[in-house]
């Protein structure tokens, strides 16, 4: 599925510059669910965001596919929206529409309007993960597990090859966690999707196949 070799990324701050990624290396294959844990801080999200193509790495090369990924705004931004697909601890959904609207968004990068097929797979992925009923609700009218279901469906919708989670279930009690941990592996499972997630949840982290832990800016198995 991809590739990282040898990453860096470093940022200067008030007491020099620290290195959160040092000569990091990971391989993921097609079909992985992979956890990556680490003391807050560790560099957890800057990991996720250079997968995601949120921040380019200062060096070391990313393979995604058959793609290498270099720093050019027009490539990212298509590989973003073909081929990746994220879910945000904060939800990133959009207040003033509804749950479904939130989910069609991502469509609208490239099209003026939404077909009637893509809002049948919206319909259907709110089935999947069990919100169907939401479908016309705002989402300010959401409790937080109703909100990570509405996101994940969201970051699904352009059947991504890879689907990335930061701290997916950060805001959510324990029984609602649990939830989302089955619905991952659900997701991983039966719709055949490669998941890299951060966590700092054991449960989380307990439901996939490899776990790594985020120390001195290079990942060990755990």
């Amino acid at each position: 599925m991809f590739q990282l070799s040898n990453i860096t990324k470093q940022y200067v701050d008030g007491s020099g510059v620290r290195r959160v990624l040092d000569c990091l290396s990971l391989n993921v294959d097609d079909g992985d669910f992979v956890a990556i844990t680490g003391e807050s801080g560790s560099g957890k999200t800057t990991l996720l965001s250079v997968i995601g193509t949120l921040i380019p790495a200062d060096s070391g090369t990313y393979v995604l596919g058959d793609t290498e990924i270099k720093d050019s705004s027009e490539q990212l931004s298509s590989v973003r929206n073909k081929m990746i697909g994220m879910v945000f601890q904060d939800y990133r959904l959009l207040p003033q529409f509804t749950a479904i609207q939130n989910i069609l968004l991502p469509l609208l990068a490239n099209e003026e309007s939404v077909s009637q097929d893509a809002v049948r797979r919206a319909e259907e992925l709110m089935d999947f993960v069990g919100i169907s009923s939401l479908k016309d609700k705002s989402v300010e009218c959401l409790s937080g597990g109703e909100k990570t279901r509405v996101a994940i469906c969201r970051a699904l919708i352009n059947k991504p090859l890879l689907l990335l989670a930061d701290e997916p279930t950060g805001q959510l009690d324990e029984a609602n966690a649990r939830l989302v941990a089955k619905l991952f592996k659900k997701i991983n499972t039966e719709l055949h999707t490669t998941i890299v997630m951060v966590t700092h949840s054991a449960e989380m982290a307990g439901v996939a196949d490899k776990c790594y832990r985020l120390v001195n800016g290079q990942l060990q198995e755990s």
